[in-house]
C-alpha cells in the first residue's frame, strides 16, 4: 500500500510539474513573459509543491491510493486483487 501511496504522489507532483513545463515551452517561444514565468515557478516552488507534499504526509496510504484513483492518478487495474474487488 506504501508502494501505491508513494505512485500516487510522485503522479500527482509530475502532473503539477507538467503544467509548468508547458508555460516554459511558451516561454521559449516567446508566447509568454518572463515575469509570468517566475510568477509560476515561485507558485509551483512555494505553493502547489509544498500542497501535495503536506497532504500525503497527512493522508494515510489507504486514503492516498483512494484518492489517487477517484483523481485518475492510479487506475484500478494497478491496485492489488482485494482492493479491487471491495471498491464499487
Amino acid at each position: 500500500m506504501e508502494d501505491l501511496a508513494n505512485l500516487a504522489y510522485e503522479r500527482e507532483l509530475n502532473r503539477e510539474l507538467a503544467k509548468l513545463q508547458q508555460y516554459l515551452e511558451l516561454y521559449r517561444h516567446r508566447q509568454n513573459k518572463f515575469f509570468q514565468m517566475s510568477e509560476l515557478k515561485f507558485k509551483f516552488v512555494q505553493e502547489t509543491s509544498d500542497e501535495i507534499v503536506r497532504l500525503y504526509d497527512h493522508l494515510e496510504a489507504g486514503q492516498a491510493v483512494s484518492r489517487a484513483v477517484a483523481l485518475g492518478l492510479l487506475s484500478k487495474e494497478e491496485l492489488p486483487q482485494d482492493m479491487r474487488e471491495s471498491k464499487p
